[in-house]
């Protein structure tokens, strides 16, 4: 019973990327495709398509095996535009290592690094 779909996204991309799967299928929501785009614009996985199943959408990803780490944080935490580095600290080993995911005001999800002076909710990392 899924409770978290970002969770269990996450949690199944890491297990098959320390196994050594090139792919696997996800559940699917606009949320995730947007943190799959991300992943794949900063070549942590090569790529996904839609799969139909029984009127149900899921989703294929090609992985690279480039991940070490792939959170979701809970909860999640909302900041000001000059707290972003607090969290930075917090979820990522080092300076110019990873990347965080960020919900903005607008509904957009980008990176921490992609942030123009405004704030969000970090809903997870990638490093």
């Amino acid at each position: 019973m899924r409770h978290d779909l970002l969770a269990d996204v996450f949690s199944a991309i890491k297990n098959a990327e320390m196994v050594g799967k090139k792919e696997i299928i996800v559940g699917d929501s606009n949320l995730i495709k947007n943190i799959l785009n991300i992943l794949k614009d900063k070549e942590y996985i090569e790529g996904y398509h839609v799969l139909m199943k029984n009127n149900y959408q899921e989703l294929i990803v090609k992985l690279k095996t480039k991940i070490n780490e792939l959170k979701v944080v809970k909860p999640r935490h909302s900041f000001k535009k000059e707290e972003i580095s607090k969290f930075k600290a917090r979820y990522l080993p080092g300076e110019g290592v990873g990347f965080l995911f960020v919900s903005t005001p607008n509904n957009k999800v980008i990176t921490d690094r992609e942030l123009d002076n405004e704030g969000g909710i970090v809903i997870g990392y990638v490093y």
